[in-house]
């Protein structure tokens, strides 16, 4: 099977870590796999061609000049599949086949669950969704908002949730020293994580029940990097100081070892106010944490299931400060217990090989429908 994967460029962002993961796990299991990056190269492209996948990228400028690039490339590549990765890119890819391609066209979408009814982009990346043959996503949320919306798309739109390397993120081996508590945050800081709206639950948390806690972020101080730090960063800094909670709250910028971060954690915290699926609460849970999230994508799907951790209302300091006391007062017993089942689900619904099980059956399946179609 040869798969041909679109993207615009492969930047730092869940979404294109988790193709990359994609890329390489179906070239270990012996696929012919090319990936197209129509809008340039890279830093990221060395990393795929280490693990054998063929990079192609062109700078093209337009949506035309786009869909033309990406035409040629199914001409000379000629793959089975077409995977468009996020709303533009599977755009590309299903205009691109109407020139004339046989190959099929999946089209992903993380995001449509967050989008407001009222964006253009919401209704020109539906309508070319109807041109695909399947479309993907990684929750149950955001499938039935697919649905909902774009009724053309029912029982069209399958589930693949995120892939992790479970092998990578692991619980420390020993209890951490119960005081002072700490919580993690992971995730660039800028105003979709809710920076400012945690500094605040900080502060109703330190005046509730004093200082014995701390929260340490991690992540880029803004999306283009540590260099160039977001409005929402900047505001939620000059928060804590002015809230007097400077010392309960740090902000360490991008870290490298991650997994270090989690295991000298009592709880993760995730109050982000949209998600596709958040690899941070993936990762806090297969290092063994319980869980602190917000109302968004499948979190709270995960913590019925798990029964690992609390959740609240990301647009509420108070509601994310009452899930943060209540992790606060579970006993270390019970903690430990949450954080178990959070390393079970993790493997269960999120570990890599799984996830490219998923696809591969997703591909094979929208191939066999093809040839079911062509002989009937």
């Amino acid at each position: 099977m040869k798969v041909g994967l679109l993207v615009g460029r492969l930047c730092r962002g869940g979404a294109e870590r988790q193709l990359m993961r994609l890329a390489g796990g179906l070239t270990r299991r012996g696929l012919d796999v090319e990936v197209l990056c129509y809008d340039g190269p890279s830093p990221h492209d060395a990393l795929l061609e280490a693990q054998g996948v063929r990079v192609r990228h062109e700078a093209a400028q337009g949506r035309l000049a786009k869909v033309g690039l990406a035409r040629r490339w199914l001409r000379d590549f000629q793959p089975d599949i077409a995977h468009g990765f996020m709303k533009r890119a599977s755009g590309v890819a299903a205009l691109a086949r109407l020139g004339g391609g046989s190959c099929r066209v999946l089209a992903s979408d993380f995001s449509t669950a967050t989008y407001g009814r009222r964006k253009p982009a919401l209704w020109g990346a539906l309508g070319l969704f109807a041109l695909a043959d399947r479309v993907v996503t990684q929750t149950e949320l955001n499938r039935r908002s697919l649905e909902r919306l774009a009724p053309w798309l029912r029982g069209r739109v399958a589930v693949v949730r995120n892939g992790l390397e479970v092998e990578r993120f692991e619980p420390v081996p020993s209890p951490l020293p119960p005081s002072p508590f700490r919580f993690c945050a992971v995730g660039s800081v800028y105003g979709v994580k809710n920076p400012e709206r945690v500094v605040q639950a900080v502060a109703e948390l330190c005046r509730r029940r004093g200082r014995g806690f701390r929260l340490d972020w991690y992540g880029r101080f803004g999306l283009d990097g540590d260099r160039a730090p977001s409005p929402a960063y900047r505001r939620a800094l000059a928060l804590s100081e002015r809230l007097g909670v400077a010392d309960l709250v740090t902000f360490h910028g991008e870290t490298h070892d991650i997994e270090r971060a989690y295991q000298q954690t009592h709880a993760l915290l995730h109050a982000s106010l949209q998600e596709g699926f958040p690899n941070a609460v993936v990762e806090g849970m297969a290092c063994g944490l319980p869980i602190v999230v917000s109302r968004v994508s499948d979190l709270p799907l995960v913590v019925a299931e798990a029964r690992n951790g609390f959740l609240c209302r990301a647009t509420d300091p108070v509601s994310i400060a009452d899930a943060m006391e209540r992790m606060l007062l579970t006993g270390g017993d019970e903690r430990r217990r949450m954080g178990q089942r959070s390393r079970r689900l993790a493997i269960d619904w999120f570990h890599q090989e799984r996830f490219i099980d998923d696809y591969l059956n997703l591909y094979t399946d929208m191939l066999r429908s093809e040839n079911v179609r062509r002989l009937g």
